[in-house]
């Protein structure tokens, strides 16, 4: 299934009753279709379901503080999740389900063909690494798969509502200069890149977070 066809179908899908049938709008993502940076989250929420965008309300606006604290912005970032429906009263969704939207995803990845790829969250980490652990056990390492660097980080809902996680979060993002500097992966075992020290990096702007 080529981008063109995904979209086409994905914004009339019928595949799994309870998301379909709950929408208001499918959300199948945003971004061009040549970003180095790919990134998947869990699945719409209440105002990305209003607007039919990825990442809106307060998760936006954090995306939009981490992208910019790295000198990115949403324009040269492809925004995605592993569902396109909001799953009823904001649930995480069902394996069948996400099963169910994976081809749309897949879809994504092959036309945009990322060299960075952020997956935030348990299930997504574990959608796109297809490893067990938690995200908050493997965030912060980078795992090349299929050409491009897998980097799992903790969800923006959890950084929200958690100081500490927020500061992981961050902690991560910071890194994205390197990664996306780097060359692709030629391994498929898991890659420790180096990091730089606190010394060697610009300071966050004050009150940013």
């Amino acid at each position: 299934m080529d981008f063109a066809e995904a979209q086409k179908e994905a914004l009339d899908c019928r595949k799994c009753g309870p998301l379909c049938q709950a929408r208001t709008k499918v959300v199948f993502g945003e971004g061009p279709l040549n970003a180095g940076l790919f990134i998947v989250g869990e699945a719409p929420g209440f105002n990305e379901d209003r607007e039919g965008k990825p990442f809106q309300g307060a998760s936006g606006m954090l995306l939009d503080r981490l992208l910019g604290s790295v000198g990115l912005d949403r324009e040269r970032v492809y925004l995605t999740n592993l569902v396109k429906c909001r799953p009823p009263e904001g649930r995480s969704p069902k394996p069948a389900e996400i099963n169910a939207c994976r081809p749309y995803l897949m879809a994504q990845l092959a036309a945009v063909d990322p060299k960075v790829v952020i997956a935030l969250g348990d299930l997504a980490s574990r959608s796109l690494t297809g490893r067990k652990e938690s995200a908050s056990r493997i965030r912060g390492r980078v795992i090349p798969l299929d050409g491009r660097y897998v980097f799992p980080t903790l969800s923006l809902s959890r950084a929200l509502y958690t100081p500490a996680d927020r500061a992981l979060l961050i902690s991560d993002f910071s890194r994205l200069p390197e990664l996306l500097a780097s060359e692709r992966p030629s391994t498929y075992e898991t890659l420790n890149v180096s990091r730089a020290t606190t010394a060697e990096r610009e300071p966050l702007q004050p009150g940013l977070w």
